[in-house]
């Protein structure tokens, strides 16, 4: 604690209401997670494999939660120093470059750390019911404090990159994913074992991939020989590559962070001006982007029956011009004829097994655009109006004559347009399944049901916390933490299978949106929870709910200042 930058770091992040209600959350979970697994009566089998299996599931609870948490307090370390211009101070000051990069990595980490600690206590209770030896469950916590750590450090490698604290959040989320949950895939029944099915070369590279994800260092720690963990032959078990890449993820930060700390602070560049072009006169720009497109054409008036803060969100937001809609809905239908062209391909190829295989590829296509709303909708959606609180607009919005409820309604629309471009953008990649089976029709409706309402709750759970907090980084974080604890964590009910009961599962399965687009593509598994109309109804009440508070929320921030 000599450091002064150690100092201020953990304290600032203790102090915080932030990590007070992360860490109740946090011990919250994890005690309701405990309650629920532990044996009725305290009864126990006599090879302790019901011990291990709680210790599989509450372990890999914990590295979810850890997940979840991370971007919080370490994508955010150098980004803040930018926007609150103390960066340039905090150079002037006589302390090392080494020095400052060891205190906010310290200072970053701190918190992380603590809430591992603060899980352990879970851990050793396992020890009552017997089977579970206490080396094991130190082995446990120390993969839990180097993914802490891991995770922690991939967050400060971003938040070194960006210049915007909720771009880093949001970046280290779609990072995070990808490293937790995409790299480990080839290892999974789910793939068909595509390591094994690899040459020497890619399994080695599919080896090395997998070892980057803490679950699968998790998994291959607990279950070695397990159906999740078998990788390359001849290569070293998942979790000792896991702790070499920690070590090298660790030094490449740390020098990164030297070496912005040691070079000149490069101003932003200014925006080009703009200059209002009148309707009627032709430039090469308006022929360049086709009249309708041209950004900087002179704009109609708002119209009586319009929402003026729709119109005032599509004509300021980039995201909302024509022409940045036009591109993106491009790109949507080019990924679209891709995914067409591999259905085509993977049909023909498996002719043989056409029912079950297109079947699998509705699955694969619904999974995928859930997947997609749930990377890109937080950060379209989470800035609503933090971002016009932060840049000073709020206070001209909340001087207008406009109720509260019409202009979330116009914030939620105008959230809602990018989202609905990309479910159409990627919609014909499921069509495309009806010509090889026309009995899909029904499925192929209930999964765009299924997907549709999802987009709309992502935008109004973003809109919700965008109320809520002052802050767009802040608002980001806690939009994802929602939407990944719905569709991420509630998955760890499959690794209990034998221990919860039906009813626990699919009551967890009812507000997933996988498992629930999965039910509602026809698969067999999640088929006999009939899930697709409770989801339906739970998240439409979620929406309503969200609305109202928002609406609530909005009429108090419009209110006189006393």
């Amino acid at each position: 604690m000599m450091n002064p930058i150690i100092r201020k770091e953990v304290l600032f992040s203790l102090r915080s209401s932030k990590a007070m209600v992360l860490q109740i959350l946090f011990l919250t979970a994890i005690a309701i997670l405990l309650w629920l697994l532990w044996p009725a009566e305290g009864l126990q089998d006599i090879e302790g494999q019901q011990a291990r299996k709680l210790l599989m599931i509450i372990s890999i609870g914990e590295l979810a939660l850890v997940v979840l948490v991370a971007p919080t307090f370490t994508s955010t370390s150098i980004t803040l120093e930018r926007e609150r211009n103390t960066l340039e101070s905090l150079l002037a000051t006589p302390m090392s470059a080494l020095k400052i990069v060891f205190g906010k990595i310290t200072g970053a980490l701190t918190f992380l750390i603590l809430v591992v600690l603060t899980g352990i206590p879970a851990l050793f209770s396992l020890m009552l019911l017997g089977g579970v030896d206490p080396k094991e469950i130190l082995a446990v916590v120390a993969i839990l404090l180097v993914s802490a750590v891991y995770l922690g450090m991939i967050g400060l490698m971003v938040s070194v990159l960006m210049h915007r604290s909720y771009r880093a959040i949001i970046t280290t989320y779609f990072v995070l994913l990808l490293v937790v949950f995409v790299f480990a895939i080839p290892t999974w029944p789910v793939s068909g074992k595509l390591i094994h099915r690899a040459g020497p070369i890619g399994a080695g590279i599919m080896h090395v991939l997998a070892s980057f994800s803490p679950l699968e260092a998790m998994l291959s720690l607990l279950v070695p020989d397990g159906p999740y963990t078998t990788g390359a032959k001849g290569w070293p078990a998942f979790w000792q590559m896991y702790l070499l890449i920690t070590i090298g993820i660790t030094m490449i930060t740390t020098l990164m962070l030297m070496f912005t700390l040691h070079r000149a602070l490069i101003p932003a560049r200014p925006r080009e001006g703009l200059k209002v072009v009148e309707r009627g006169q032709i430039t090469g720009r308006t022929v360049l982007y086709l009249f309708f497109f041209d950004p900087r054409k002179r704009k109609r008036h708002i119209g009586w029956w319009q929402n003026p803060v729709l119109i005032k969100e599509c004509r300021t937001r980039r995201t909302l011009q024509l022409h940045w809609l036009a591109r993106a809905t491009a790109i949507a239908l080019m990924i679209s004829i891709a995914l067409m062209v591999l259905v085509s391909i993977s049909v023909s190829a498996l002719a043989a097994e056409s029912i079950s295989t297109i079947s699998a590829m509705t699955d694969a296509i619904g999974i995928l655009m859930i997947v997609l709303l749930i990377l890109a909708g937080p950060a379209l959606t989470s800035g609503a109006i933090s971002s016009d609180r932060e840049s000073g607009v709020w206070d001209l919005l909340r001087i207008t004559p406009l109720p509260a409820w019409r202009i979330v309604s116009g914030k939620l629309q105008a959230c809602f347009i990018p989202l609905l471009l990309m479910i159409i953008g990627c919609s014909p990649a499921l069509i495309i399944l009806v010509y090889f089976q026309k009995g899909l029709l029904p499925n192929i409706i209930r999964v765009m049901a299924v997907v549709g309402i999802t987009s709309v709750f992502v935008t109004a759970a973003g809109m919700f916390f965008s109320s809520m907090f002052s802050k767009t980084s802040v608002a980001t974080a806690w939009t994802y933490g929602v939407v990944l604890a719905m569709s991420m964590v509630t998955l760890l009910a499959l690794l209990g299978k034998g221990i919860f009961g039906p009813r626990f599962m699919e009551i967890a399965f009812m507000i997933n949106p996988i498992t629930a687009v999965m039910d509602a593509a026809g698969d067999r598994y999640m088929s006999n929870y009939n899930l697709f109309q409770p989801y339906l109804y739970i998240i439409s009440t979620a929406i309503v709910v969200f609305f109202i508070l928002s609406v609530i929320r909005v009429f108090q921030l419009c209110r006189a200042d006393k």
